[in-house]
């Protein structure tokens, strides 16, 4: 283990930086920390108060770096299969084919949707004979392009979508390397959790008594290194289950120690996963906090073991709770055994 960490430059051990995350009338944004972007539609607020339903989301994905192309996606609400035309104001843009609920469209067709939806009001997915299916209001999604073109240092160059220049490609910034984090394979037998074990943890982890009872079995999973990991219960509501997580090791119980507090951590710095899952295969542990039922805003975090302590290596985030299941990426790296 040590040797694996002495392959790791320091920088890799900074506290994660996410890149940033915005929304602009009708649409959300945001890039990542190698500053990967994507837009997508949200329920305009009118439309959203009479619970109509648009029939689909719209997704505008850019790569990075000098040849950073366009990828355009459709998630639909079911229903829709077979050919199909992207239009904007009435305007037929590209043809395509809908399956198994979506579309993905890349190179030229993308880049003509996008170039289109600068100066348009409505987007709209069509049946090939012309009947609309779905739809999205493009209010805001110029500045969204813009964003998006200011993130990825491409204002002022022929590749920017809005914000255009006469700067050649080359003074896009090349594509960045994720960064890398070590992290353990799962190994040994996790440590029985007695009662006594989750006295002690209770009594560490600043829950309310009521908030740490369970009537399910309380259980360990081993992590490598002669540790296990302890989801202690912390509360419960509609649609949200809370634990703290703890390491025991040799017996002892410590709260676990994470490089990105995870969404709920508490005021006194007690990390909190919502809806937490352990993945013994891949040795990454998840929280996954929703903002309301529909689960179309919250932030979700994905986090390996190095050791020592849990790293981030992925983040996603939906402030706007206006019919999007798609939260956005604010956070990569990758994980290195």
């Amino acid at each position: 283990m040590i040797g694996l960490l002495f392959l790791f430059a320091a920088a890799d051990f900074a506290t994660p930086r996410a890149g940033p995350i915005n929304s602009f009338g009708d649409w959300a944004v945001a890039c990542d920390n190698v500053r990967v972007c994507e837009m997508t539609s949200l329920i305009p607020e009118n439309e959203e108060s009479d619970g109509s339903d648009s029939g689909a989301s719209f997704s505008i994905a850019r790569a990075a770096g000098p040849s950073g192309g366009f990828f355009f996606e459709i998630s639909t609400n079911g229903g829709v299969a077979g050919p199909v035309s992207v239009r904007i104001d009435g305007n037929r843009i590209v043809e395509g084919n809908v399956a198994n609920h979506g579309m993905t469209l890349a190179g030229e067709a993308a880049d003509r949707i996008v170039a289109a939806m600068a100066n348009g009001k409505r987007l709209t997915l069509n049946w090939k004979a012309g009947k609309e299916v779905a739809h999205a209001s493009l209010t805001g999604s110029a500045a969204a392009l813009r964003f998006i073109d200011a993130e990825q240092r491409r204002a002022g160059t022929v590749t920017a979508a809005v914000a255009k220049g006469t700067k050649p490609a080359s003074a896009v910034p090349p594509v960045a390397p994720l960064p890398k984090v070590p992290s353990v394979a799962p190994s040994g037998a996790a440590a029985k959790v007695t009662p006594a074990l989750i006295k002690t943890m209770r009594s560490l982890s600043g829950c309310e008594t009521e908030d740490g009872q369970s009537s399910d079995p309380i259980t360990g999973n081993a992590i490598g290194g002669g540790k296990t990991l302890v989801l202690l219960p912390c509360g419960a509501g509609a649609y949200n289950f809370s634990t703290v997580p703890f390491v025991v090791t040799a017996g002892k119980p410590a709260i676990a120690r994470f490089d990105s507090p995870p969404g709920w951590t508490m005021a006194e710095g007690t990390p909190n996963l919502v809806n937490a899952d352990w993945d013994a295969k891949l040795g990454r542990l998840g929280s996954y906090e929703k903002a309301r039922g529909l689960g179309d805003c919250g932030s979700s975090e994905t986090y390996v073991w190095d050791g020592m302590m849990f790293r981030l290596i992925e983040a996603t985030q939906m402030g706007e709770c206006r019919g999007s299941i798609n939260w956005l990426t604010i956070w990569r790296a990758t994980p290195v055994r």
